[in-house]
């Protein structure tokens, strides 16, 4: 259950740890004189099975119980083939046709519609057949609820958990299933209850472990959530949706350089937008303006349609006193999500604030005012030097660091103040370059230049 910490607040939760259906329990009893491999379970490469299941469906002597029963073993190969759906579906309607009472191609139908994501009111139609037709299989009514829970129908799919959950307490995927759901409708508690029964029954689930972290987070429980998240690592560290989750209980405890940490391996497995979006929000609230702000744009280029960074960056932009920017990001993010209230909300402080300053950057650190920065924030162009206009502690570090730099320079000797020049020309060529870069910290390179020059004062 993963989403983006928004910097304002968080928006979150995209169901990261998406709903695992049921391994299917089709058991396919074939005639002596076929292949061995055609029977449901079996370890055989799908090429395989489609091979020897095709010999008993087109072997018309078969009983057409058998070439049926052949047929969904043959339609679940395709469907674990690149581009097989169509001919899986097909071959499950050959199943279902002669008799139309095969419950267990009902099932299949109904999960592979689900599967590919597209008409899910047919899917919960012939799942609600396999019902009718079997109304003891627990694994249809397990299925049917997964369809009702990506329909956000979650009263009825909790009515079917319950019924599968009856028919087959030890189900590991019911009780989690079941968790998620409650999780979805906010009773957290009831969702730790059953994803921990989930584990209870089978301990390597890791997507049960980071649902239920979600769950302790929703809670406010961020030891608990941590541990489940490292527990979900360890049993399957390519994930990187776990990582991120763990990244964001850590961000919610205020350890952004370990959440940094996190976002970057989910990062290295998988750049997707949502990881730059919550690694960009870390980065801000360590003060790292130029980070954030690349984190953002990273994220925007992956999906231009992403509402919430367009309003995490307008967070960082209001921070930054760009008004005018933050108020277009507002306004963007809710044209793509006009329920966003965080946009809403931004966007007419943004409005106030505009007609109260005008939407120009707000110059409060000018360069002549004898508490900002050593430059003229009018005349900065480059993002480092805005960031620091835009930062009162910042801005007084650099105007610290200019004037203890002069103060040692007027009291070096020639070959002194030569090196002095060189190291001071040189911290302000890398501050350029690598601001903005992951990983660096521009207010602690400042700080740490300036106790060198004031080592050398002293």
């Amino acid at each position: 259950m993963c989403g983006t910490r928004s910097s304002a607040q968080t928006s979150k939760t995209s169901l990261c740890a998406l709903l695992l259906s049921a391994a299917m329990s089709l058991v396919l009893a074939a005639p002596a004189s076929a292949a061995a491999d055609c029977i449901a379970g079996s370890k055989a490469a799908p090429a395989e099975l489609i091979t020897s299941c095709s010999a008993i469906i087109d072997q018309a002597a078969n009983s057409s119980s058998d070439r049926a029963a052949a047929l969904l073993v043959r339609a679940d190969a395709n469907a674990r083939t690149s581009g097989g759906l169509t001919q899986a579906l097909r071959d499950i309607d050959r199943a279902i046709a002669p008799d139309g009472k095969n419950a267990k191609a009902w099932r299949l139908r109904g999960d592979l519609l689900r599967e590919a994501g597209g008409d899910l009111n047919r899917a919960a139609a012939d799942l609600s057949k396999a019902i009718e037709l079997d109304p003891q299989d627990a694994e249809s009514y397990e299925l049917r609820g997964v369809v009702y829970t990506s329909q956000r129908r979650l009263d009825r799919a909790l009515a079917d958990y319950d019924q599968a959950i009856k028919l087959k307490p030890g189900d590991a995927q019911a009780w989690s299933d079941r968790g998620v759901t409650y999780y979805l409708g906010g009773d957290n508690e009831k969702a730790i209850r059953d994803l921990s029964e989930a584990l209870r029954l089978d301990p390597n689930r890791p997507r049960t472990y980071t649902n239920r972290g979600a769950a302790y987070k929703k809670l406010g429980q961020l030891d608990k959530s941590v541990a489940d998240a490292a527990e979900a690592i360890r049993l399957d560290p390519k994930v990187p949706e776990y990582y991120d989750n763990r990244g964001l209980s850590l961000a919610a405890m205020g350890d952004y350089d370990k959440a940094i940490a996190d976002y970057d391996q989910a990062l290295r497995l998988a750049p997707k937008p949502n990881f730059f979006t919550n690694r960009g929000d870390s980065y801000q609230f360590k003060g790292e303006f130029g980070a954030a702000l690349s984190d953002y744009e990273s994220a925007l280029k992956l999906d231009p349609n992403f509402a919430q960074t367009y309003n995490n960056r307008a967070v960082l932009y209001k921070k930054m006193g760009e008004r005018r920017k933050a108020l277009a990001d507002y306004e963007t993010a809710l044209k793509l999500d006009p329920g966003n209230d965080n946009a809403a909300n931004g966007r007419r402080t943004m409005i106030a604030e505009i007609a109260k300053f005008g939407d120009e950057p707000r110059r409060p650190l000018a360069a002549n005012s004898g508490n900002g920065p050593s430059f003229d924030c009018a005349t900065a162009k480059r993002e480092v030097e805005k960031v620091i206009c835009a930062d009162p502690e910042l801005g007084v570090l650099d105007r610290q660091i200019a004037e203890t730099y002069e103060r040692v320079l007027k009291s070096a000797n020639r070959r002194s103040a030569g090196d002095l020049r060189r190291t001071q020309r040189d911290f302000l060529a890398t501050r350029n370059s690598s601001f903005g870069r992951p990983g660096y910290d521009l207010r602690k390179v400042m700080q740490e230049r300036l106790q060198r020059l004031n080592a050398m004062e002293g």
